[in-house]
């Protein structure tokens, strides 16, 4: 019986942590991170097995991955209990779909894909299936039909970024893109970002970078035509950041992001997915799985809020104020 009420706690606390606030609500100190002993017993004694597919190499996909990976190791789920196979497309949507078709084939009891486009592979695979999916990254449009699919949803951060944007300089009214085509990271947001300047009366002059070379140079030709510029998810732009964040300062141009990654790198400030903190809520979902849950009793986690980065040297060179409640939550660089 005591065993039994462990159990409930442990998974009881789990879902706690899923129930959707705020960043800075979620936030678990270290004291009460779950034990190796507290953590919910497999439901079988073989290895439960879990496909983990990451579209590419890239530091907020990374940074996910590893905490994805370091919150199993604090439940106690680790090698005795899991047999985790990690497969990375390198940033090909066919090599993500074979990888994803082949973990269905292979009866993997769990997917877990990380990155959009990762998460629609996995549903395009699964279709039909029997596979049980946990998808970090990506809207709820990618998994909302599918009865055997759960996971962290990203925010609309492309619409907090353009609202922030407008705060600093209400006056706005031309806003840059800057990204790679080809990127499929960032697709979703830069759709959300066109659709939301046309509901703002914002024109929208799109630059397009091929690779990382040519980063600097159309940021240098888009500045002149626009009063901000912005740039999703892109892993892509971000090889060359630095080098295109000076021709923003130059041009006295401020430059928002959807990664803390690009903000760091001189970008003014950016609105993002914690991808760390994401990780970490898609292990306790992995975790709920293995030991029995139903995937009904393991619900979608929804931030509210995206989180906020800014770059105090950019903040200074274009003589930025950034409204009081964004610097007071905000990541600085």
């Amino acid at each position: 019986m005591k065993k039994m009420i462990c159990v409930v706690l442990a998974l009881t606390l789990a879902l706690c942590g899923l129930a959707g606030c705020k960043r800075q609500e979620v936030q678990e100190p270290e004291s009460a991170l779950p034990s190796a002993s507290a953590a919910p017993a497999a439901k079988t004694q073989e290895k439960y097995r879990i496909g983990l597919v990451q579209y590419a190499e890239y530091a907020p996909l990374d940074a996910a991955r590893e905490a994805f990976m370091s919150r199993l190791d604090e439940w106690g789920y680790g090698e005795q209990k899991l047999e985790i196979d990690y497969q990375n497309a390198g940033g090909s949507g066919d090599k993500a779909k074979e990888i994803c078709e082949n973990f269905v084939k292979n009866k993997t009891d769990l997917i877990v894909a990380v990155s959009a486009p990762a998460a629609k592979a996995a549903a395009e695979a699964a279709q039909g299936g029997k596979a049980r999916l946990v998808f970090l990254g990506g809207s709820e449009s990618l998994w909302g039909d599918m009865s055997a699919a759960t996971g962290v949803a990203e925010n609309q951060n492309a619409r907090s970024v353009v609202d922030l944007a407008l705060q600093v300089d209400p006056e706005l009214e031309t806003f840059g893109l800057l990204a790679d085509p080809a990127c499929a990271l960032g697709t979703e947001e830069a759709q959300a970002f066109r659709e939301y300047c046309g509901e703002k009366n914002l024109t929208v002059v799109e630059a397009q970078a091929a690779n990382a070379g040519e980063a600097a140079q159309r940021m240098k030709e888009l500045c002149p035509q626009v009063d901000a510029v912005f740039t999703p998810v892109d892993s892509t732009i971000a090889q060359a950041a630095a080098d295109a964040a000076k021709e923003a300062q130059a041009a006295k141009k401020p430059w928002y992001a959807c990664t803390e990654d690009l903000v760091q790198a001189g970008a003014l400030a950016g609105v993002s997915t914690d991808y760390t903190e994401a990780g970490r809520k898609a292990a306790d979902m992995a975790v709920q799985l293995a030991a029995g849950r139903e995937l009904a009793q393991v619900p979608v986690f929804r931030y509210e809020s995206g989180l906020a980065s800014v770059n105090q040297a950019a903040m200074s060179a274009l003589g930025a104020k950034l409204p009081e409640e964004t610097l007071a939550a905000a990541n600085y660089y």
